[in-house]
């Protein structure tokens, strides 16, 4: 289930530094992936944010859509 804070995030995501750590869920939302994708399948560096919490860097996401999509591991 996705929060309300993790759509807000979505909103303002022109607006957040490319150092900003957005969670899982958000980025997810942001590329239309589910957050197993995200977390498995997708070539973005994790950010660790507290003990058990994970990220991506909005820079990363950024670069990754302007990238495009790459190709299916066999």
């Amino acid at each position: 289930m996705y929060t309300p804070a993790a759509f807000e995030l979505v909103k303002r995501f022109d607006d957040l530094p490319d150092d900003c750590v957005l969670p899982d869920k958000a980025v997810s939302l942001i590329l239309g992936v589910s957050d197993r994708t995200t977390r498995y399948r997708l070539d973005l560096p994790r950010v660790q944010i507290s003990q058990r919490r994970y990220g991506r860097r909005v820079g990363d996401v950024r670069a990754l859509i302007h990238r495009g999509r790459s190709p299916p591991a066999p």
